[in-house]
């Protein structure tokens, strides 16, 4: 519950660190006697402990150099996981790559040193905040992954007074506290995440959280329980917060799904809008909104078509990650239909288009072939739409799609 006055809210805040600094051995493997002396020092961090620089990515992905204060929207700190390659710190996901070539100038905070301590990792996320605000960035933005979305969190939501905060933080599986297959108490990951959205309120920062289908460290156990509680929760507390939870679980699975090209191709689009707006735009499959978000045209209304399986609307996430919508026309004479098949924008200037193909129903099945393409749907028991795309001396991709309300 966040606590407003007087020293009440000094209580509050001082139980809220409490819960972030509780049991070190929790986050950190190591005991306290092993652990690198320059992580137990007072004062002001060691500068040997972290590097705020210029981000890479991943082979194939152009190199993007920074703008500087004047010219960029601002600032994005990429927070690692831990236990990372000293190589892979430097390294800030497809989904980053494109708010960069959007306009963001990207530094990652890699944090050095044999062990990383929560209370440390904690207070390099500050000193990230105050040296990009020392650059000039009028606007910053966290972003992170894994343990990495968890001090963004967590720095950010114990940050007040007059100290840097963040315009927005983007969390993706942020975790802290291992799996069912470690010792350390797996549930902390629900358990001491929920406290920290509390102070989250009344201060608008822009939100973006995903939890994924399949991560070891809760939602393989648990599925369900942490972004139903994020998205329920940051809504009553009436925060611009887009919150995923276990989005296209056919495409993107598993603790680090957040840094594929896929989410990248989905989701880009909506983080740049968040971004440039303050408030998440429609984003998520379900929603006829976020058709116009994907730069794709809402079709007209089509009549209705008792007893046809098939006739609607259909959205979804295409195999390689795209946004895609499926119109389904009734049925013609000849057991024939029409289908408009639309992908949305995505990243590196993929533009939105669409396609008009015609089908040939064979009873729970629809079928077009057309020179070395073939295009297949089924439908499924669960209600879902199997859309089977085969190109001659390609393996098949398929795409799950549902209908929309």
């Amino acid at each position: 519950m966040l606590i407003q006055s007087g020293g009440r809210l000094m209580l509050a805040a001082a139980c809220f660190c409490a819960l972030l600094f509780t049991g070190p051995a929790a986050w950190s493997r190591e005991p306290a006697d092993q652990r690198d002396p320059r992580h137990l020092q007072s004062g002001p961090l060691d500068p040997s402990l972290y590097e705020l620089k210029p981000a890479q990515y991943l082979p194939g992905l152009p190199p993007i150099a920074l703008r500087g204060p004047a010219q960029a929207k601002g600032l994005i700190i990429w927070n690692h996981g831990r236990d990372v390659a000293a190589e892979a710190m430097a390294l800030a996901p497809p989904v980053i790559w494109e708010l960069a070539r959007q306009g963001w100038d990207v530094q990652t905070l890699q944090r050095h040193g044999t062990h990383d301590v929560l209370a440390v990792a904690l207070r390099i996320v500050g000193a990230g905040l105050d040296a990009g605000r020392a650059q000039g960035y009028r606007r910053i933005v966290l972003a992170g992954q894994s343990v990495g979305a968890w001090i963004a969190l967590g720095e950010t939501a114990r940050r007040d007074g007059n100290a840097v905060r963040p315009d927005a933080v983007l969390a993706l599986a942020p975790a802290a506290f291992g799996t069912p297959a470690s010792p350390m108490n797996w549930r902390q990951n629900d358990s001491r995440l929920r406290p920290i959205w509390e102070y989250f309120a009344g201060r608008q920062t822009a939100l973006f959280a995903a939890f994924f289908a399949e991560d070891p460290y809760f939602e393989q156990s648990e599925p369900g329980v942490r972004g139903g509680y994020a998205k329920q929760r940051l809504a009553e507390l009436g925060l611009p917060a887009l919150v995923l939870d276990r989005p296209a679980p056919d495409v993107m699975h598993g603790h680090g799904a957040g840094m594929s090209l896929p989410f990248a191709r989905r989701f880009a689009p909506c983080l740049v809008l968040l971004l440039d707006q303050g408030k998440p735009p429609p984003c998520e499959d379900g929603d006829r909104s976020a058709i116009a978000t994907f730069g794709l045209a809402m079709p007209p209304a089509l009549p209705a078509s008792p007893g046809d399986a098939f006739a609607g609307l259909w959205q979804g996430t295409s195999a390689n990650g795209r946004y895609m919508l499926l119109e389904l026309r009734p049925l013609s004479a000849g057991q024939q239909r029409e289908a408009v098949h639309g992908v949305g924008r995505s990243i590196n200037n993929e533009a939105a288009s669409s396609q008009t193909v015609p089908l040939v129903s064979e009873g729970r099945r629809q079928r077009f072939n057309q020179g070395s393409l073939s295009l297949d749907l089924s439908l499924e028991p669960d209600g879902r739409l199997k859309f089977r795309r085969t190109e001659a001396g390609q393996p098949p991709q398929d795409s799950w799609l549902r209908r929309l309300p």
